[in-house]
C-alpha cells in the first residue's frame, strides 16, 4: 500500500507523462498498480480512460471512463464527474456514435456551468464544435470553437489552445479560405512545439498543417511534414495518428501520379483505422481508397470502399459527406 505522499508523487509523475503526450507510459505505470488501488481512486481512473483513448483502444477507455464517473459519483467529486462525462463523449465520438457523444457533451456542458469550471466548459464547446464540423455546418463549428478558445485562454491551458486552433483550421479549410486556415495550423504547431512539447500534438498539428499544403499543390513541403509527422507517430507507437498520415501520404503519392503506391497506403491505413482508428478517419480513408482504386480502373473495389464510407458517414451524422460519396456510386 503506498503513503499519501508516494501515492502523490505518483500522480505528479503519470500526469507529467500524459501532458508530454507519453500515454504507453502512463499505461505502464498503472499496470503496476494493485487492481484495488486502481478501481478505487478516481484520478488513476481517469488518466487509463485518457491514456487507453489516445492510444485508439477506445473499449478499453470507455470502461475506465465509465469506473471513473462511477466512483467519482460515490465520492462526491464532482469535478471528476465532469472530466469523466467529457471523456466518454469523446469516446463515443471516436467510435462513431454521435447521439450518445452529444447526449454526454451537453450534460457535461451543464455540470460544468453549474461548477463554474472553464477548463471544462472549453471542452464541451471543442467537442461540440467538431460535432458541428462533421455534420456539415463548418460556420456553426468556428463559432463553438471560438467559445472553446476564449475560455481556454481564461484557464490559461496551452494544449487545449492548440487543438482548437487545429480544428479551427480544419473548418476554415472546410470553407475554402486556406489562408486562415494556414494561420490557425501554423498557431496550432507554435503552441504545441513551443509551449505543450507534447510530440503526439506536434504530430497532429503539422500533419494538419501539411494537408493544406497538400491541397494547395505544394506536394514536397508536404510531403515533407508528413514524414516529420509519421515519424513522431511511430516513435510513440500512436497507431490512430500514424493512419491518418498513411491517408495523407496516399495524397502525396496520388499527386505524384504513383496510383500504386497510393493504394498501398490506404490499405495498410484502413487495416489499422479498423482496429484502432476513429470512425471519421476510417470514414476519410476509406473515401480516399475508393477515389484511387477508381483512378486505377478498379470499379468494384471502388463502389466497395465507397460503400463503407458512406456507411460510416452515416453513423457520424455526416449526411452531406455520405450524400456526396453516394452520388459517386450511382
Amino acid at each position: 500500500m503506498t503513503s499519501p505522499s508516494e501515492e502523490s508523487a505518483l500522480l505528479i509523475e503519470l500526469r507529467a507523462l500524459a501532458e508530454r503526450g507519453r500515454h504507453r507510459d502512463v499505461l505502464s505505470r498503472l499496470q503496476g498498480l494493485s487492481a484495488d488501488t486502481l478501481e478505487r481512486r478516481t484520478p488513476y481512473a481517469l488518466l487509463a480512460a485518457e491514456a487507453h483513448g489516445r492510444l485508439g483502444a477506445y473499449a478499453e477507455a470507455e470502461r475506465w471512463a465509465q469506473a471513473a464517473r462511477e466512483i467519482a459519483r460515490a465520492r462526491g467529486e464532482r469535478h471528476a464527474e465532469l472530466r469523466a462525462r467529457n471523456y466518454q463523449g469523446a469516446i463515443a465520438l471516436e467510435r462513431g456514435n454521435v447521439d450518445a457523444a452529444e447526449l454526454h457533451f451537453a450534460a457535461a456542458l451543464d455540470l460544468a456551468r453549474l461548477l463554474e469550471d472553464p477548463a471544462a466548459q472549453a471542452r464541451c464547446f471543442n467537442n461540440l464544435g467538431i460535432i458541428a464540423n462533421l455534420q456539415g455546418d463548418p460556420r456553426a463549428a468556428l463559432a463553438s470553437y471560438h467559445l472553446a478558445l476564449a475560455a481556454y485562454q481564461q484557464a490559461g491551458l496551452a494544449r487545449g489552445m492548440a487543438e482548437t486552433q487545429h480544428n479551427i483550421g480544419i473548418s476554415w479549410r472546410h470553407l475554402g479560405d486556406y489562408a486562415r486556415a494556414l494561420g490557425a495550423a501554423a498557431e496550432a504547431v507554435r503552441l504545441a512545439e513551443q509551449q505543450v512539447r507534447d510530440d503526439a500534438l506536434s504530430a497532429l498539428a503539422i500533419a494538419g498543417r501539411a494537408e493544406l499544403h497538400l491541397l494547395q499543390g505544394d506536394t514536397e513541403l508536404a510531403a515533407a511534414e508528413l514524414a516529420l509527422a509519421a515519424g513522431a507517430y511511430k516513435r510513440l507507437q500512436h497507431p490512430v495518428g500514424l493512419a491518418e498520415v498513411w491517408r495523407l501520404q496516399a495524397g502525396v503519392a496520388r499527386a505524384r501520379g504513383d496510383l500504386a503506391a497510393a493504394r498501398g497506403l490506404l490499405s495498410r491505413a484502413a487495416e489499422l483505422a479498423r482496429g484502432q482508428g476513429s470512425a471519421h478517419t476510417l470514414a476519410e480513408i476509406e473515401r480516399d481508397l475508393g477515389a484511387a482504386l477508381a483512378a486505377s480502373g478498379d470499379r468494384a473495389g471502388a463502389r466497395a470502399a465507397r460503400e463503407r464510407a458512406a456507411a460510416l458517414y452515416r453513423r457520424l451524422g455526416a449526411t452531406k459527406a455520405a450524400g456526396e460519396i453516394a452520388a459517386l456510386i450511382t
